[in-house]
C-alpha cells in the first residue's frame, strides 16, 4: 500500500517553511572514508520546494542549523547546512522556493 506525501511539514532553524510542495532526501553521497568506518565526507542532501518561505532569507546560506520535515508517515530531523537557496516564477503564477540542504554528521 502506497504512503501518500500528504499534510507535510518542514521547519529550517525554528522557522517553518509553509506550503511545502516536494521534498527529496538523499541519505549517503559518498563511500566511507575507510573499510572499518562509517564516516563518510558527504552524509547526503534535503531538498525542500514549496510556495512559501517568507520566514527564510538568502542570509541563511552557509548556516548550520536543525532541519525538520514530516507528515504523510516520514519523520526526519537533522542537522544540515544550507547549500543554495533559488527563488523562481512565471509572470501571472506564484514565486516557487527551493533550497537545498547538505546533512551534517557531527
Amino acid at each position: 500500500m502506497a504512503n501518500y506525501a500528504a499534510g507535510v511539514t518542514a521547519s529550517w532553524r525554528g522557522s517553518s517553511i509553509g506550503e511545502v510542495t516536494e521534498l527529496k532526501l538523499v541519505h549517503g553521497g559518498s563511500l566511507p572514508i575507510s573499510r572499518s568506518s562509517t564516516f563518510a565526507v558527504d552524509a547526503g542532501t534535503i531538498e525542500v520546494l514549496s510556495l512559501h518561505t517568507a520566514n527564510i532569507s538568502f542570509a541563511e546560506y552557509g548556516l548550520k542549523g536543525l532541519l525538520a520535515f514530516g507528515g504523510g508517515g516520514v519523520n526526519v530531523t537533522t542537522k544540515a547546512i544550507c547549500q543554495t537557496l533559488e527563488l523562481g516564477g512565471k509572470v501571472q503564477d506564484v514565486w516557487r522556493y527551493k533550497a537545498v540542504y547538505k546533512i551534517v554528521k557531527e
